[in-house]
C-alpha cells in the first residue's frame, strides 16, 4: 500500500485528536458500507490495536522498573553526600593535627592514593551512568518516533512519552547531584594534598586522621558499589527497552500498512465531486490519469466552468491596482495606453496526495514517485487555500494579477515605453511593465538583476512585484491538471526555443521575440500564428512551432523566449545538501542571500545532478512547490524539462524559470536554472510583473465586483 507518512504527521498536528481519529473511523466505515472487502481491513486494524496495547503495557512495566532504578540512584547520591560530610570532618581533624604529620606522611600518602582510586572509580561509575542515560535518551527518541507512527494508540503513547520525559528529568537531576558530590570530594582531596605537602616539618602520629580517612573511604566505596548496582540495573533496563522497541518497530510496520490503506481511502473519499478536478502523476512509470471531476474532460473549454480556469481574464490595470478594462471591451488596449496588460487569476483550494515516495539521500525530504493533485474553487475537507492567495498582511485574497506579457521597461524620464530593449534603465524611477509590442527587457549590458526588477516593479506602485514563486507554482498546478500531463510543450506548443544562441559575431544582444504575438488569443490557449524575433538584432518573422510564442489562458510565454527571474525563493547549501535546499519567503520582504527568519526551508533538497526531471521534491511544508529532487528522466517524460544545478552547492543561488530562445526540448514550465549566482544577469534573462492586492481595499472590492459582472456577461 502507499506510504502516507506525511499525512499521518499532519493528523498528529491537529488540535483535536479525537476529531481526526473520528474522521478516519468514519472513512473506514463508509468504505465498509461500499465494499464488504474492507471488513477484513477492519479486523486487521483491531488486531493490530490489541497487539500494540499489549506492547504499551509492557513498556509501562519497564518504566516502573526504571523508576525504581532512579530511586536507587537517589539513595546512592545521599550516601555520597554523607561521605562528603565525613571527609570534611576528617579534613578538619587533619588541620588540628597538622603538627603531628611528619612520621605519618608515608601512611597519609597511602590514604591519598586510596581516596584517588575511590574517586576514579566513582567517576567511572558516573561515566557509565551517563552512557546508560544516553542509551535511555535514545530509547526515548525511538519511542517518540514510534509513537508518531501509531495513530491508533496516540493517546497512550503521548502519556508514555510524558512519563519518559519526567523520568529523564529526574535522572538528569540525580546525575547533577552525584556530580556535585564528586566535585566536593575532589575539593576535599585537594585540601588533603595541601596538608600532606606541608607535613615535612611534622613529627607526630596521624592515627586518628588515618582512621577518619579510612571511614570516609569505606563510605565512598559503599557509594561506588551502589552506583555500580544502579549502572547494572540501568543496563538491564536499557537492553529490555531496546528489545521492546524492536517489537514496537515490527508492530509499526503492520500499522504503516494499515494506515497506508487509510490514506488511499482518504485520497478517494469526497474527491469524486464534479467541482473538484485533479490529475495523478506517476513519475516512476511516466503515466498520467485525470481524477475526480476531470476524469472525462479534455483540455480547453471543458475546464471553463471552473472559475480558477474559466475565470482567468486579461485586463488593463492602472498603477493603483484598479481594473479599467477587460479583454473584449471597446476601450481595452495592449499598448500601455490603458495601463498594464494583466491576467486576473481567481483563488482556488488545493490538495496534494503523495501516493508513493521515498527519502532523499541527503536526509531532507522525499522524492515523489506518484502523487494526486487536486484543485477546487471552494473549500473542501482536507483542502487548503493555495499560498499564492494571501496579501502582505497575511489575509486571504480572492485573486492576484499576473502579467500577460514578459516584462519591458517604461522610461520615466522620456515618459515612454522602451520598445527595443535599449539598455538604458534607471532603477530609481523607471517602471517594469507588461505591454504588447515590446522586446522583453534583458540584462545584455544593463544591470537587470532580480532585485532591480523588483525595485522597478515597486516604482509602479504599492503591491507590484517581479514574478513570485507562490504565484508561479499556483499556475503550474493549474496547467498540469488542465493539460493532464507535465510536458507542457507537448500539451500546448514548443514556444520560442529553437533560435540559434549566436548569429555570426553577435554574442551580446537578446534574440527574444517581441511581446504580443498571441494578442488575438485573448483569454485562450495556443500558439501564435506569427512571431517576430531578433536574431543578431535583426527582426525576423516566423510561423513555425519552436519559433512562435505560446499562450496559456491569457499568459504569453510562461516558458521559452527568455528566462524569467522568480523572487521569493533562494537556494542554499552547505556542501552536504545536494544541489541545495529551497528557502521560501513567508512575506514580501525579499533578500538575495538569506535562509533564515522570513525565509523558511522548503523541507527537501534539490537534485545533485543537472538533467531531465524524474521526481519532484516533496515535504508537507511545501507540497505545492514544483522543483526537481532527481533528474533521471528524458526530454519527453515524465516532465520533459531540464533542471540546472550546482553540484554539492555551498552557498546561495537564485531561480530563473522557463528556458530561453535556444533551449529546445529542455525548456518548459518546470525548467529551472538553479545554478545562477547572486546578482546574475544576462542577455537571455528577464522577468515579468505580478500584482498582489490588499484585502478589502477599495480597488480590491471593485475588482472583484467587476470580475463577477464580466463572468455573468
Amino acid at each position: 500500500m502507499a506510504n502516507i507518512q506525511p499525512y499521518i504527521d499532519q493528523i498528529l498536528k491537529a488540535v483535536y485528536g479525537e476529531e481526526v481519529r473520528s474522521s478516519i473511523v468514519n472513512a473506514l466505515e463508509k468504505v465498509n458500507d461500499d465494499n464488504n472487502s474492507y471488513a477484513d481491513l477492519k479486523k486487521e486494524v483491531i488486531a493490530a490495536k490489541d497487539a500494540v496495547d499489549k506492547d504499551v503495557d509492557a513498556v509501562q512495566q519497564k518504566l516502573n522498573a526504571a523508576s525504581t532504578a532512579l530511586t536507587n540512584l537517589q539513595n546512592a547520591t545521599s550516601a555520597a553526600n554523607t561521605a562528603k560530610t565525613n571527609l570534611r570532618d576528617a579534613t578538619s581533624t587533619a588541620n588540628t593535627a597538622k603538627a603531628n604529620l611528619t612520621n605519618a606522611t608515608s601512611t597519609a600518602n597511602t590514604a591519598k592514593s586510596n581516596v584517588e582510586a575511590a574517586t576514579n572509580a566513582a567517576k567511572t561509575a558516573i561515566s557509565n551512568a551517563n552512557a546508560a542515560k544516553t542509551n535511555l535518551e535514545k530509547v526515548i527518541t525511538s519511542a517518540t518516533t514510534t509513537q508518531s507512527n501509531l495513530q491508533g494508540v496516540i493517546d497512550n503513547a503521548n502519556q508514555i512519552k510524558g512519563q519518559l520525559n519526567s523520568s529523564n528529568a529526574t535522572a538528569v537531576t540525580s546525575k547533577k547531584n552525584l556530580d556535585s558530590a564528586i566535585s566536593d570530594a575532589s575539593v576535599a582531596k585537594s585540601q588533603l594534598q595541601e596538608v600532606i605537602n606541608s607535613a615535612s616539618s611534622v613529627k607526630t602520629s596521624l592515627s586518628n586522621v588515618i582512621s577518619a580517612a579510612n571511614t570516609a573511604k569505606s563510605n565512598l566505596d559503599a557509594s561506588v558499589a551502589t552506583a555500580n548496582n544502579v549502572l547494572q540495573s540501568l543496563s538491564a533496563e536499557n537492553a529490555s527497552a531496546a528489545s521492546n522497541i524492536d517489537e514496537l518497530k515490527s508492530e509499526n510496520f503492520n500499522s504503516q500498512e494499515i494506515l497506508s490503506g487509510v490514506a488511499d481511502i482518504r485520497a478517494y473519499l469526497g474527491i469524486t465531486a464534479d467541482d473538484i478536478v485533479g490529475v495523478q502523476v506517476d513519475y516512476k512509470n511516466k503515466t498520467f490519469k485525470r481524477l475526480a471531476g476531470a476524469a472525462n474532460l479534455s483540455k480547453g473549454s471543458d475546464f471553463d466552468k471552473f472559475t480558477m480556469f474559466g475565470g482567468r481574464k486579461r485586463c488593463n490595470v492602472a498603477d493603483d491596482g484598479s481594473i479599467v478594462a477587460w479583454y473584449g471591451d471597446a476601450d481595452y488596449k495592449e499598448d500601455g495606453s490603458m495601463g498594464q496588460v494583466m491576467v486576473y487569476q481567481p483563488k482556488f483550494y488545493y490538495l496534494v496526495c503523495p501516493v508513493e515516495y521515498d527519502p532523499i539521500d541527503t536526509g531532507i525530504g522525499y522524492h515523489l514517485r506518484k502523487a494526486n493533485y487536486y484543485v477546487s474553487e471552494k473549500p473542501r475537507a482536507g483542502f487548503r487555500l493555495h499560498p499564492a492567495f494571501y496579501d502582505a498582511s497575511g489575509n486571504e485574497i480572492d485573486y492576484f494579477l499576473t502579467s500577460a506579457y514578459e516584462g519591458s521597461i517604461y522610461d520615466a524620464s522620456a515618459s515612454a515605453y522602451l520598445l527595443n530593449d535599449e539598455q538604458v534603465m534607471n532603477t530609481g524611477e523607471d517602471k517594469f511593465s507588461s505591454i504588447a509590442g515590446a522586446r522583453p527587457a534583458s540584462g545584455s549590458s544593463q544591470n537587470l538583476t532580480r532585485p532591480n526588477i523588483e525595485a522597478m516593479a515597486q516604482n509602479r506602485g504599492t503591491n507590484w512585484h517581479g514574478d513570485l514563486i507562490k504565484q508561479v507554482s499556483a499556475e503550474q498546478m493549474l496547467m498540469i491538471i488542465e493539460m493532464g500531463m507535465m510536458n507542457l510543450q507537448t500539451a500546448i506548443a514548443q514556444g520560442v526555443v529553437s533560435l540559434p544562441w549566436t548569429t555570426g559575431s553577435d554574442t551580446t544582444s537578446s534574440y527574444a521575440a517581441a511581446t504580443g504575438s498571441t494578442a488575438s488569443l485573448g483569454n485562450g490557449t495556443g500558439r501564435a500564428e506569427k512571431t517576430t524575433t531578433y536574431e543578431g538584432g535583426v527582426a525576423k518573422e516566423y510561423t513555425v512551432d519552436g519559433k512562435t510564442s505560446v499562450c496559456w489562458r491569457g499568459k504569453e510565454n510562461f516558458w521559452g523566449n527568455i528566462w524569467k527571474f522568480v523572487y521569493g525563493i533562494n537556494i542554499w547549501g552547505n556542501g552536504k545538501m545536494g544541489g541545495g535546499q529551497p528557502y521560501i519567503c513567508s512575506d514580501f520582504s525579499f533578500a538575495e542571500s538569506k535562509n533564515s527568519g522570513n525565509y523558511e526551508p522548503a523541507g527537501f533538497t534539490v537534485t545533485n545532478a543537472s538533467g531531465y526531471i524524474s521526481a519532484m521534491g516533496y515535504s508537507t511544508a511545501c507540497d505545492w512547490l514544483f522543483i526537481a529532487s532527481e533528474c533521471l528522466g528524458n526530454s519527453s517524460l515524465p516532465v520533459g524539462d531540464y533542471t540546472y544545478i550546482t553540484v554539492n552547492l555551498n552557498g546561495y543561488r537564485i531561480a530563473p524559470l522557463g528556458g530561453h530562445w535556444g533551449h529546445g526540448g529542455s525548456a518548459g514550465g518546470f525548467c529551472w536554472y538553479l545554478s545562477s549566482g547572486i546578482g546574475g544577469r544576462g542577455r537571455n534573462v528577464g522577468g515579468r510583473l505580478v500584482y498582489i492586492p490588499t484585502r478589502d481595499s477599495a480597488t480590491y472590492t471593485a475588482a472583484i465586483e467587476a470580475w463577477k459582472q464580466k463572468m455573468a456577461a
